[in-house]
């Protein structure tokens, strides 16, 4: 049976230039996630270790990461 197919969607960039990204993070967890828009690109990474490859999301995926974080979708997580 064929696979459905699927919107293309452009691949992300490897090398988002992070060098005068501005990082956001919660006031009383500096060290936890942070947030950074770059370009058409959401960017996080781990505060307490910029070093690590951070994520890229684009507006579709952020969009439903932030939905479900208000629907409690990760609440249960350990």
């Amino acid at each position: 049976m064929p696979e459905p197919s699927r919107p293309s969607r452009p691949p992300k960039p490897r090398d988002l230039d992070l060098t005068g990204a501005q990082w956001l993070a919660a006031p009383d967890a500096p060290e936890g996630p942070q947030i950074a828009f770059v370009d058409e690109y959401i960017v996080m990474r781990h505060g307490a270790d910029p070093s690590v490859p951070p994520l890229v999301f684009d507006q579709d995926e952020w969009k439903a990461f932030q939905q479900g974080a208000a629907a409690g979708d990760f609440d249960q997580l350990p």
